[in-house]
């Protein structure tokens, strides 16, 4: 089974073309769900390895270019990534599935997104909900932060000291926090640096884990930084825990939010069946 592995930012993903179904087919013969496919492809050392896997399907509607499933590496469903969204994007480019302007469907509704060059890309976003200003008790006092959902939901926590913070101990925590039970939530930290950039650290659910970056995440943390006056201008600069910038722009009213950013492709392969076979 042929694929693509992809990474926006260092956020990585193995992209699977399933228009066929040739996925379905292949877990039916050997009796495997698709949340244990998706682990087994994701783990390190033993699969490719990847924050998240992604299979491009037919579009629902045929005026759409594709619709995509988007899986974090513990198997679990995602609504919306928007580093991933950058990497199917152009994978589906460069594979002819889409022109440089691209419309897919995803759980979190219809993206779009453009082709700027052939490393560069930017996507439209779903509007955000409501900022909401919390303060939560947790095991060492209590901290401050904004929830937003910005395809996915986020809490952001500005911060003085980035490298200071234990991100997987107090992100873990604030994740499963019952604030935002059933579901939980991703956690990012921030500092801003500029009138218009600022640093961040994100916990991701789903990976379990810091990632070297997270496309909803930058944005929601952009929009939570100007909306408070931590930055002055947009766009917001973002830069993320691989030192790669993301640009968010957003209108005043946020009902226009774009993502920017690089995409480059790591490697391509053939998926061996022993990968699930232990």
């Amino acid at each position: 089974m042929e694929f693509w592995k992809l990474q926006g930012s260092g956020n990585d993903f193995v992209v699977i073309d399933d228009r066929d179904n040739k996925v379905e087919d292949f877990l039916k013969k050997r009796g495997l769900s698709k949340e244990e496919f998706v682990k087994r492809v994701c783990a390190f050392h033993t699969g490719v390895g990847a924050d998240g896997l992604i299979l491009i399907k037919n579009p629902d509607n045929p005026e759409n270019d594709f619709k995509w499933e988007f899986f974090n590496s513990d198997g679990s469903v995602a609504e919306m990534c928007g580093n991933g969204s950058r990497c199917a994007v152009r994978f589906a480019y460069e594979r002819g599935i889409a022109g440089k302007n691209v419309k897919f469907e995803t759980l979190a509704g219809v993206i779009k997104a453009e082709v700027l060059d052939k490393k560069v890309v930017k996507v439209q976003l779903t509007p955000p909900t409501k900022l909401e200003e919390k303060t939560l008790k947790i095991k060492e006092g209590e901290i401050r932060g904004f929830f937003i959902n910005t395809g996915v939901p986020h809490f952001v926590v500005p911060v003085e000291n980035l490298e200071r913070v234990n991100v997987i101990k107090l992100g873990r925590e604030l994740r499963f926090h019952e604030e935002f039970q059933p579901k939980g939530t991703n956690v990012n930290f921030i500092q801003p640096v500029s009138e218009d950039t600022i640093k961040i650290r994100t916990y991701e659910r789903g990976v379990e884990s810091e990632t070297l970056a997270c496309g909803t995440g930058a944005t929601a943390s952009a929009i939570v930084s100007y909306l408070n006056g931590l930055v002055k201008k947009k766009p917001v600069r973002v830069i993320t825990r691989s030192r790669e910038e993301l640009i968010i722009d957003f209108s005043e009213d946020l009902k226009e939010v774009y993502l920017t950013g690089s995409v480059y492709k790591t490697f391509e392969g053939v998926l061996s069946e022993e990968i699930f076979e232990y």
